[in-house]
């Protein structure tokens, strides 16, 4: 028999758990123009999918804090559709802001550190800040990328495999494969050997060659 003190702590539970549910549901999954498989979500309520052409791969995870949510954001506005397309094993932390008026493709592996910030677009014109979305250009990320804390990517920017920007960083230009930068503006500090990257990717590779062994 339940007691007063464990009913109410069970009932705060299950209030818990449909909530997140509730959520998890119809207010993130339902949002995308299309999801593979179930991705773990941290915070749901926090984590904000607004507009079409958002893709979500799969074994992707997010999380989303009280205070700092984590936006996917897509706009259609003078001419303009955004697209937002996100590969497999995909690691989105909170308050991280992606914000499309063209296309952004976030390739397997990648991830994205707490605050950082990737937009394909101007926003507003220099001179006439009453017209949006300005400028665009698509940006993408390809597979293994990983971006630092609180670093901003611009538009028409394309990094290359396994490179990391570094907290803080803004990248205004291309970044080669198997790179480290740092800086505003960005700039190469380090090589890296591709060989000992090793991603989620790889490890889900390795255990189904194991299972397949056996």
């Amino acid at each position: 028999m339940f007691n007063e003190h464990d009913k109410a702590s069970y009932l705060k539970r299950l209030w818990f758990m449909l909530k997140s549910e509730y959520f998890y549901r119809r207010r993130f999954l339902n949002r995308f123009a299309s999801v593979a498989g179930r991705p773990m979500v941290w915070g749901v309520w926090n984590v904000i999918v607004y507009g079409p052409n958002i893709h979500l791969g799969k074994n992707c995870v997010i999380v989303g804090a009280d205070g700092f949510r984590t936006t996917l954001t897509t706009v259609s506005y003078n001419g303009h559709q955004g697209s937002i397309k996100i590969g497999d094993n995909v690691l989105i932390m909170n308050g991280v802001r992606v914000s499309s008026a063209s296309e952004i493709v976030i390739g397997d592996d990648c991830m994205l550190a707490n605050f950082c910030y990737i937009m394909d677009a101007d926003w507003h014109d220099i001179y006439d800040r009453t017209s949006s979305p300005g400028k665009t250009a698509p940006v993408i990320l390809e597979r293994g990328v990983w971006v630092g804390d609180s670093a901003i990517i611009c538009k028409g920017v394309r990094i290359g495999e396994n490179s990391i920007i570094g907290a803080g960083s803004v990248v205004r230009k291309d970044v080669p494969p198997n790179c480290v930068v740092i800086g505003n503006p960005a700039r190469i500090v380090k090589k890296l050997d591709p060989a000992r990257v090793v991603t989620m990717g790889k490890l889900y590779e390795t255990e189904n060659l194991k299972h397949k062994g056996k």
